[in-house]
């Protein structure tokens, strides 16, 4: 298994320095938790030292050096896993060096990217880093900012695959092999998901029962090695069917009273899952330990998340899971098994159920769709809640896929000439964030719709999205994660299921929820899913103090001065949340976000290199 790993960068310059011991003594590690490397400081031509530790070496004999710092790989070692992945692997990776002798870089991420690895390309230096804020601190590369990832932030909440907040750094995707040397560039893709949906008998239906049993082998193989290698058995528990049956499968492989289930509720009920998460634990018999957070505990935590994450980063759900990673440290816990990647894996997403009934409006006749912009019309003017989501509906189900599904997460675009500047609207294309869907959904080797999405998903809403939230806010409060669902070998099982057996109709989750209905209790089985949001809406609606917070924040002086959007049209936005006319948390959070990421990271850094 490869283990999790630290922080590490490694850089080749094409000129000579003569501060490259300096820069090995004054590295500043990412302040988001858990152990850093111990820095050595070495003289140009020693040798590299021992693990967690750095030094400078010649790379070639034409005055270019490389600057190496890192961790190593774990007991797995990268040509076993990207030449066939030794039998049980499960864990995640990165790896990148410098080879002495001719200076090329090499570098490989897991096949899911569970470490993200980020590469620079400027002007006299190539480096490769697990961290943004480990390239910022070399020296001699503009670090201008890119103004397509504000707007796709602004859609997505995060900032997509291959770019980067940074014009000169971009993202490796996942399952990845770089090779960069002074001809160039070159990436590959070593592993992605496939959909053949080849499980089925030749002229006959697929036998759903056997279907279903052998993925409930393969889920209790996958989560019960998890228990079985001598690791502390605790996971993150919701209450949901994804993080229930891992909890149920590690309780039956490491015992009950071994297994360690954690849980964060709220107040507002609309919002808190905690009953279904202790009714689960009490099913299994495992030790449950949860708690509830307010918002000003949500205020207080807020800073210390933005320095966690590199850039801008708008999933408002990196809250309550700091705060379980949280308690799970001091509970003595430094490993959680995530329950990620379920959803996008066995059908679980609220957006493929929907997408079937925008799908059968997309398929009427055109004259009953006429009748449909009719009503689209007459409902214009109406600024009603109801009537506002009668035409998302009818503009949404007017669209083929992808762009009806990006539609979902659009909101730059959806208000691209009320919302943005003249001047930022000139530097992005306002298809520029429907594009990278675009790309995804057509490289994507399925032939159905569902499948192709939930591709999409795998590439953006995991890779980009969840596994960066979890990752950065766990690390932030001391604990690693692992993903027992993102097993390679898992995700090639349920790209031969048919599409049908994920999501039939709007059933969703339809065989995994036949395979674990041994497992669970039937209360988890037919929940509604809730997911695992913060009561930003309500709060900004009803907490004085919360509402000042966020208002002081995005209504600032320096923040309208970056002349990225609209003042009125961000006072509307605040005002219409205000009144309930449509629910704009999620995009009032994005703002703020991107506010306060400018705040800590580019502003920080700028005031810095003055004061240098």
């Amino acid at each position: 298994m490869a283990r999790g790993l630290g922080d590490f960068v490694v850089a080749r310059f094409e000129a000579p320095r003569t501060d490259w011991r300096h820069l090995a003594e004054g590295w500043r590690w990412p302040a988001i938790g858990g152990e850093s490397p111990a820095v050595e400081s070495a003289e140009i031509g020693e040798g590299l030292a021992a693990a967690w530790r750095g030094a400078v070496e010649r790379t070639s004999g034409d005055g270019s050096f490389g600057l190496r710092l890192e961790q190593r790989l774990g007991e797995t070692g990268i040509e076993e896993v990207i030449r066939g992945r030794p039998a049980g692997y499960r864990g995640k990776f990165a790896q990148a060096a410098v080879d002495p002798a001719s200076g090329a870089i090499t570098a490989h991420t897991d096949p899911m990217r569970q470490v993200p690895l980020y590469l620079l390309q400027a002007p006299g230096v190539t480096a490769v880093a697990t961290d943004l804020s480990l390239l910022a601190q070399l020296p001699g590369w503009d670090r201008a900012i890119l103004p397509e990832a504000i707007y796709h932030h602004l859609n997505f909440s995060y900032v997509p695959t291959p770019f980067t907040i940074y014009r000169a750094v971009q993202k490796l995707p996942p399952g990845a092999a770089l090779r960069a040397d002074r001809g160039g560039i070159a990436i590959e893709r070593y592993w992605r998901p496939r959909y053949q949906e080849d499980l089925v008998p030749d002229g006959g239906a697929p036998d759903e029962g056997a279907l279903a049993e052998e993925l409930r082998g393969r889920l209790e193989t996958v989560i019960g090695g998890h228990a079985a290698d001598g690791a502390d058995p605790a996971c993150f528990l919701s209450g949901g069917t994804d993080s229930s049956t891992i909890a149920s499968i590690l309780s039956r492989t490491a015992g009950s009273a071994n297994t360690h289930g954690f849980s964060i509720g709220f107040a507002e009920k609309a919002f808190d899952e905690l009953d279904f998460a202790q009714a689960a634990a009490k099913s299994f018999g495992i030790d449950h330990h949860h708690r509830r957070i307010t918002a000003e505990e949500s205020m207080a935590a807020i800073d210390r998340l933005v320095d966690a994450f590199d850039e801008p980063f708008g999933n408002s759900s990196a809250i309550p899971t700091f705060y379980c990673a949280d308690l799970a440290r001091r509970q003595g816990h430094a490993r959680l098994l995530g329950g990620d990647g379920g959803d996008e894996i066995f059908g679980g997403n609220e957006r493929y159920a929907k997408d079937y009934y925008f799908q059968r409006y997309f398929d009427l006749p055109a004259p009953a769709k006429a009748v449909g912009g009719l009503v689209r019309g007459a409902l214009k003017p109406i600024d009603l809640r109801f009537a506002n989501r009668v035409k998302n509906f009818l503009n949404r189900g007017a669209l083929a896929n992808p762009e009806r599904f990006y539609t979902d997460d659009s909101f730059a675009s959806d208000f691209y000439d009320e919302l943005l500047t003249a001047d930022f609207r000139a530097a992005c294309a306002k298809r520029s964030s429907l594009a990278v869907l675009e790309r995804h959904f057509a490289e994507a080797e399925a032939g159905s719709d569902l499948n192709r999405l939930m591709y999409i998903d795998l590439q953006m809403a995991i890779a980009d999205n969840d596994l960066t939230k979890v990752n950065r806010a766990a690390k932030a409060a001391g604990v690693s994660v692992l993903y027992p669902y993102l097993t390679p070998d898992l995700i090639e099982f349920m790209g031969r299921v048919p599409a049908s057996l994920k999501v039939n109709r709007t059933a969703k989750r339809y065989l995994f929820k036949k395979a674990v209905a041994p497992l669970l209790p039937e209360m988890i089985l037919t929940k509604k899913k809730q997911g695992f949001g913060l009561p930003f809406g309500h709060w900004f609606r009803h907490d004085p103090t919360f509402s000042a917070f966020v208002r002081d924040i995005l209504l600032s002086r320096r923040s309208i001065e970056r002349g990225y959007v609209e003042p009125a049209f961000l006072r509307r936005l605040i005002e219409r949340h205000q009144q309930g006319v449509w629910d704009y948390r999620t995009e009032i959070w994005l703002l703020l976000m991107l506010e306060l990421w400018h705040q800590h990271h580019a502003d920080a850094a700028t005031a810095e290199r003055h004061a240098a």
